[in-house]
């Protein structure tokens, strides 16, 4: 009669604690899961301290580079800005001096360009045989009297930006005469070569007809000012990289892997100023006969593209998204395989994801981009893949990781290459990796005891 009656009493108090404990386990299963995913969140941020750092490692190597551009500059010559030829009527009585600028200019010439190696920096400089021709026809100078212009003093003027890259003296010819030209300092234009021409060999009466040669040195870029009334200017070069800058598109040209040849086309109708000037400036306009240079110069940069710099910011800048996808996977597979990975081994794997574009920026400065990315992301899978596959203790696992990796490495290099669809590709991609995410969590039991 004992027996019966504590068995009667014992059960139903087990029957209660059952679920209680159960939900006891579950509770804290629930909160180390919570605990890890929060730790995890933690090692994350972390980790974005040293990718910042990568980063202004990128920006100081880009800045070291245009250091070794400006050594070399200084030492072979700046980018070149030809303008001219023009007349120079200088002004009496604090009256500014008169440009008066030629009927037609052509210029030819063709460009050499080289690389100049500066540490582990390459820099282009190039050498120019430019040929200017055309008509210097001035208009009636009947209002350009003696009492405000001195027309004695009547000035062809060149202008350069560095003359350090004349290789040879340079001399104007005119109606069949010579003219040796020399350098001095103007006060709109600032370094000219300059030589006196009498007046009456460029009135409108007399087809005064010029021609001066004009051997070159300079580096990165060459520019032109549309000064004739008419402009035609036609480079060819060996260089295979240009890019045509200023406010005039070449009207015919042609880009191969041995160089390029343009031309451009340009009329008095097409740019802010006439045929007369008083004031050149860099920027802006400072009234009816002033010319804003940087308004209307037009020309070609032929340097090396440094875009591995910011090829490799922009690859930093997706750092986060990598550590967030590759925590993310190893740990649903934590969960899945019941192989617990401790806080440490997530931190050497962000680590080793970080190392990645420490690899790609050192590469990059001795070989093309693409090598480079492919050296340092197989480097990184192989280092990831073979240390979960010591983790896990299952090759197949670990491989689907580093699959996985893969797919992600390809997807930011052809992101790398876009630039029109690069925000559309980029958000369908991660719309993407978000849904598979999604679909993923929904198989963890996050309460399972």
């Amino acid at each position: 009669m004992t027996t019966e009656t504590t068995t009667a009493v014992t059960t139903p108090q087990a029957e209660q604690t059952r679920p209680a404990t159960q939900e006891k386990s579950r509770m804290k299963r629930s909160d180390r899961m919570l605990l890890k995913l929060l730790i995890i969140g933690l090692i994350s941020l972390i980790l974005l301290i040293p990718q910042q750092i990568i980063l202004h490692v990128v920006n100081e190597r880009k800045a070291t580079s245009v250091e070794a551009e400006e050594e070399v500059e200084q030492m072979w010559s700046a980018p070149q800005r030809v303008i001219g030829p023009v007349v120079r009527i200088p002004g009496k009585n604090y009256h500014k001096d008169v440009y008066l600028l030629p009927e037609s200019l052509q210029v030819k010439g063709d460009v050499k360009t080289e690389n100049r190696h500066r540490g582990n920096f390459d820099v282009t400089v190039y050498t120019a045989d430019l040929t200017l021709d055309g008509n210097l026809q001035l208009p009636d100078l009947s209002e350009y009297v003696d009492s405000v212009y001195d027309l004695s003093k009547a000035e062809v003027l060149l202008s350069l930006s560095d003359f350090r890259g004349l290789s040879e003296n340079v001399v104007l010819r005119l109606n069949g005469k010579e003219y040796t030209m020399k350098s001095d300092k103007d006060e709109e234009l600032g370094s000219v070569l300059c030589c006196r021409v009498p007046v009456s060999e460029m009135q409108d009466s007399v087809s005064a007809t010029y021609s001066v040669r004009l051997p070159l040195k300079g580096s990165e870029s060459l520019m032109f000012l549309p000064v004739g009334n008419s402009t035609s200017v036609q480079l060819t070069s060996n260089c295979a990289t240009p890019s045509f800058q200023g406010n005039f598109l070449p009207d015919e040209r042609t880009v191969t892997d041995s160089g390029f040849s343009s031309t451009w086309k340009v009329l008095a109708l097409n740019r802010d100023f006439g045929q007369s000037v008083t004031q050149w400036v860099d920027y802006g306009d400072r009234g009816s006969h002033s010319v804003s240079m940087k308004k209307n110069e037009f020309g070609v940069m032929m340097k090396v593209p440094v875009l591995q710099y910011q090829q490799t910011t922009r690859t930093v800048k997706y750092a986060y998204l990598f550590i967030f996808l590759t925590f993310a996977t190893v740990f649903f597979l934590e969960y899945r395989r019941q192989t617990p990975i401790h806080p440490v081994q997530y931190l050497l794997i962000g680590a080793a994801l970080l190392v990645f574009y420490t690899l790609l920026l050192s590469f990059c400065e001795h070989i093309p981009f693409l090598w480079s990315y492919l050296i340092a992301m197989l480097m990184t899978i192989v280092l990831i893949t073979g240390y979960l596959a010591g983790i896990l203790k299952i090759r197949k696992t670990a491989l689907m990781v580093g699959a996985l990796l893969l797919l992600l490495y390809v997807f930011m290099y052809v992101l790398l290459q876009m630039e029109t669809y690069a925000l559309l590709f980029g958000s369908l991609g991660i719309f993407v990796i978000l849904a598979v995410l999604m679909f993923v969590s929904l198989k963890v039991k996050w309460y399972k005891e």
